[in-house]
């Protein structure tokens, strides 16, 4: 369960999109005090000083292959390129989070009304070859290094995480209502487990947002959660492309 707790939160990279009043409904699952945003139009980043220019031409087909077999050295790879935004796929351009170190506020409990165990994470979270969200997720001494990307052949955002033991786990997305995506686990270390996810924007200016979901073993709820997820500051030089002189 410790590795359930570890990778659990990493999920706001992704389906974090505006919302009208249709969507109560989701927020009512996800709890009271959610601010909903204007919905943005398809293949627009709908906040500015978080631009990016969507392609053009046929879906995917000039973008950096998505291999069979995900591997520790290719999610390492990624997180090893400098941040860029140009050319970024709608798909992501739409729900994509927003780059920069971030602060989580993780509770969980048994039930919905009893979330009694807290803890707190950070996240370091970038843009590479146009089609991956790249981020590193710390909680203590553990770090874990995960990608998402769109496949436009399977029609579906995909989603891979690397684990502290070298483990591989791997999700998969779908839109559920405007820019707003629910994942389902499709592998993870613990047998008989599932986890469903979504994930709510909290605020215009995608500097606060707000993730729930439910860890499922055997069928039966097992777990409750909710994350807060608070923007700190800009990525740090390191990750970005030098300055042109």
């Amino acid at each position: 369960m410790d590795k359930l707790v570890l990778f659990f939160g990493a999920f706001a990279l992704i389906g974090c999109g505006e919302k009208k009043e249709e969507d109560r409904n989701a927020e009512a699952d996800a709890g009271s005090g959610i601010n909903d945003l204007a919905a943005s139009s398809e293949g627009v980043t709908p906040t500015a000083g978080n631009v990016a220019t969507p392609l053009q031409g046929d879906e995917g087909s000039d973008l950096p292959p998505l291999p069979e077999t995900i591997t520790k050295e290719f999610i390492m790879g990624l997180w090893a390129k400098a941040h860029d935004r140009s050319g970024i796929i709608k798909e992501l351009a739409n729900v994509g989070l927003r780059e920069g170190v971030w602060r989580v506020m993780i509770t969980m409990g048994p039930e919905k009304r009893e979330m009694i165990d807290t803890s707190e994470a950070s996240m370091v979270v970038k843009m590479v070859d146009r089609r991956f969200q790249v981020w590193q997720w710390s909680i203590g001494q553990s770090i874990e290094y995960s990608f998402v990307t769109y496949d436009y052949d399977a029609k579906k955002y995909r989603w891979w995480g690397l684990q502290p033991d070298g483990f591989i786990t791997e999700w998969s997305g779908n839109r559920y209502l405007k820019n707003l995506v629910e994942w389902k686990s499709v592998q993870l270390a613990e047998e008989n487990t599932s986890i469903t996810i979504r994930n709510i924007y909290t605020s215009e200016d995608r500097k606060a947002l707000k993730m729930t979901g439910e860890i499922k073993q055997n069928g039966e709820v097992l777990i409750h959660r909710n994350d807060k997820f608070l923007w700190l500051s800009e990525l740090p030089d390191e990750h970005r492309l030098p300055e042109a002189e």
